[in-house]
């Protein structure tokens, strides 16, 4: 799966749309990367009894960025009980999600809502939730023995070989 091997080209212009989009780039992005290699024990690990597993982790990013796609419209997900296919249709759904953002205009945006909220719960609620999980991936990896490759978040690069 080619999804967010790397970040794709920056906007040509600033709005709130694209503001959006390349916050949902740097998702996939992070995404991709911190879930790239892992191994079916990997998904298994959890660093405490009462901390959720990498497995529950991209099951429970599934969850959020559905529930942003729901907001938008953008529908035709179900959820499946591999995980590896759930890792595969985060990734479809961001690029959906950026598909749907880029045909909308500001004003659009700005009328969206979540669970009756304003727009902006989009962003600090399940966007930036989704981003604080990939970290705790990143970190469960490296404490199971599987460290995430090294790709270039600033620079959207994938990890050199």
């Amino acid at each position: 799966m080619s999804l967010y091997h790397r970040i794709p080209p920056y906007p040509d212009r600033v709005s709130g749309a694209t503001v959006l989009i390349r916050l949902l780039d740097g998702l996939g992005f992070r995404f991709r990367w911190s879930t790239e290699g892992l191994r079916l024990e990997d998904y298994k690990f959890r660093p405490g009894p009462d901390v959720l597993s990498i497995e529950e982790l991209v099951n429970h990013i599934w969850g959020l960025v559905n529930w942003v796609c729901l907001s938008f419209q953008v529908e035709g997900f179900r959820k499946e009980d591999d995980v590896v296919r759930v890792r595969e249709d985060v990734l479809k759904m961001i690029d959906a999600l950026r598909e749907a953002v880029g045909s909308m205009s500001d004003e659009e945006l700005g009328r969206l809502t979540i669970s009756g909220r304003p727009f902006w719960h989009i962003v600090n609620g399940p966007i930036s939730d989704s981003l604080t999980h990939v970290g705790q991936i990143n970190s469960f990896r490296r404490l199971a023995g599987n460290p995430t490759q090294q790709a270039n978040v600033f620079t959207g690069q994938p990890p050199q070989n």
